[in-house]
């Protein structure tokens, strides 16, 4: 029934293996990311572990409305339509909120909130004409419970479950599922950006990338029809 993905932040970390593990289920993949290095070696490594040349990677900051309308078009002018998306994106800053710059607020705000609501925004046409589709949008064990430090961050990760929540009352009566997922902590470079020293302390105990991948393709493929639309699923190392 699905055809054609679209995974945000797919760099590197849940993005890129979430992105690597659809086009293995023979999907169709568009894949973004600022890093123009990260996008070559993905799209490199798909066609190379799936034998597929069913991949475009577009540069793209999400939190603009211009490159994120790029990003759509040339996937439905490459594919024909666009049946998931994987709002993936995502920044952070360790900051107390005293001490956060409102350049910080405004930079991880945008990414990680306006950039899904941009992604979203862009998508759903094409998946309320095509008549389903399935959004998945990254948020936090932090979007489900404040803590200290990033508050930033935790604002727009509970925003994000806020959104999710909205539209999937507004789209209820079409075939188009709207999901959160809220991972704890992974073990990426931006948790390792983030505190050296404590991500070297307990990279043993987080979660793998990998590991939100298959939750996320199991959720939009969901066989055994156990997450609904507006459900944010918690996932804990």
């Amino acid at each position: 029934m699905y055809k054609t993905a679209i995974i945000t932040g797919a760099g590197r970390g849940i993005g890129r293996e979430t992105a690597l593990l659809l086009a293995k289920n023979g999907l169709n993949i568009a894949v973004c990311s600022r890093t123009q290095s990260e996008l070559d070696s993905l799209t490199r490594e798909i066609r190379k572990s799936s034998n597929s040349n069913h991949v475009v990677g577009v540069k793209c900051d999400v939190s603009k409305s211009s490159e994120v309308n790029r990003l759509v078009h040339k996937t439905v002018d490459s594919f024909d339509g666009v049946d998931i998306l994987v709002n993936n994106a995502g920044i952070a800053c360790i900051s107390k909120l005293a001490d956060t710059s409102e350049e910080q607020w405004n930079r991880t705000i945008d990414i990680n909130l306006k950039g899904t609501f941009l992604c979203t925004k862009a998508v759903l046409p094409f998946m309320l004409k095509s008549g389903f589709g399935v959004i998945i949008n990254v948020s936090s064990g932090a979007g489900k419970l404040g803590f200290p430090n990033i508050s930033a961050y935790c604002a727009s990760k509970f925003g994000i479950i806020g959104l999710t929540e909205s539209l999937s009352w507004e789209v209820e009566c079409t075939n188009i599922r709207v999901m959160a997922i809220c991972p704890g902590e992974v073990d990426t470079r931006m948790q390792e950006d983030l505190n050296k020293k404590y991500y070297m302390e307990n990279k043993n105990k987080m979660l793998k990338p990998e590991q939100i991948a298959h939750k996320i393709v199991d959720m939009i493929f969901d066989n055994r029809h156990q997450y609904a639309s507006g459900q944010s699923i918690i996932i804990d190392p």
